[in-house]
């Protein structure tokens, strides 16, 4: 399975990018993946998107909490929204700058 090229596991029902408007909204699903996994993806994901789209992130890495927003601030992206979505697990929005 990919995601805007990239190969790597992920739930069926979350590979295809959800459109709305003039921006495109994508989710990647980095639920099951240990740490440093969820950055690395992300990462890579994020440079494929155009500047205004945003990336959904769905991990269940605790230290993905820290390092998701810490790289995300220093390279320019902006958090939209972050929250937990279960027991150890969390969702993340960035706009890619």
């Amino acid at each position: 399975m990919s995601f805007l090229g990239i190969k790597f596991p992920t739930r069926e029902t979350r590979k295809t990018p959800v459109l709305t408007g003039s921006e495109k909204n994508y989710r990647l699903d980095a639920l099951g993946q240990v740490c440093p996994f969820p950055l690395v993806e992300a990462k890579k994901a994020i440079e494929k998107l155009a500047s205004g789209d945003q990336l959904q992130i769905d991990f269940d890495c605790t230290q993905a909490t820290d390092s998701i927003p810490a790289w995300a601030a220093k390279a320019g992206h902006q958090v939209t929204a972050f929250e937990q979505t279960g027991d150890a697990s969390w969702t993340i929005t960035l706009r890619k700058a």
